[in-house]
C-alpha cells in the first residue's frame, strides 16, 4: 500500500466520521434535520417521528382556538401571509394547512378569496370542527409539525403546557 492510498484511505475515514447521524433512507444530499432526526425521505416514508402526548394541550378541542383570539390573530399573521413578489406563495401557509385535513384546492382558493375580510385560517378551524368535532390542538400541532412550522407551535404552545413539536 503506497502513500497516495493511505492518504485517501485517511481522507475517506475523516469524511465518514465527519457525516451527521442520519438513516439508511436518508439522502446524501438531503437536509438533515437535527430536531426532527430526520430528513425529507424519512419523512415522507415514515411521517413525523413519534411525539409523546403532553398534558393539557393535545387533547384539548381544536375549537378552543377559535375563544383564544390572541393567539388566533398570531397564528393568522403567521399562516395567512400575502403572496409573495410575482405571487409565489410561502411553504406551510394555512393552503397546506388545508391539504393536510383534506380539504380539496377549491376549497383553498375558495378560502383566500374572502381576504381580507375573511382569515383562511379562521375559516380552515371552523371548517374541520365542523366536519370533525373530534379535532383536537394536538392534531393541528402534528400538521404544523409536519410542514416544519416550530414558529407557529411555538404560539399555539401559549395555550397550555405544550403541543407536540415533532
Amino acid at each position: 500500500m503506497g502513500p497516495g492510498r493511505c492518504l485517501l484511505t485517511a481522507l475517506l475515514l475523516l469524511a465518514l466520521a465527519s457525516l451527521p447521524e442520519a438513516s439508511q433512507y436518508c439522502g446524501r444530499l438531503e437536509y438533515w434535520n437535527p430536531d426532527n432526526k430526520c430528513c425529507s425521505s424519512c419523512l415522507h416514508r415514515f411521517g413525523p417521528p413519534p411525539c409523546p402526548e403532553l398534558p393539557g394541550l393535545g387533547s384539548q378541542p381544536l375549537s378552543r382556538l377559535l375563544d383564544e383570539l390572541e393567539v388566533l390573530e398570531e397564528l393568522i399573521v403567521l399562516l395567512d401571509p400575502e403572496p409573495g413578489p410575482g405571487g409565489g406563495m410561502a411553504h406551510g401557509t394555512t393552503r397546506h394547512l388545508a391539504a393536510r385535513y383534506g380539504l380539496p384546492a377549491a376549497w383553498s382558493t375558495f378560502a383566500y378569496s374572502l381576504r381580507p375580510s375573511r382569515s383562511p385560517l379562521r375559516a380552515l378551524i371552523e371548517m374541520v370542527v365542523a366536519r370533525e368535532p373530534s379535532a383536537s390542538l394536538g392534531q393541528l400541532g402534528t400538521h404544523l409539525a409536519q410542514l416544519g412550522r416550530a414558529d407557529a407551535l411555538r404560539v399555539l404552545s401559549k395555550l397550555g403546557s405544550g403541543v407536540c413539536w415533532a
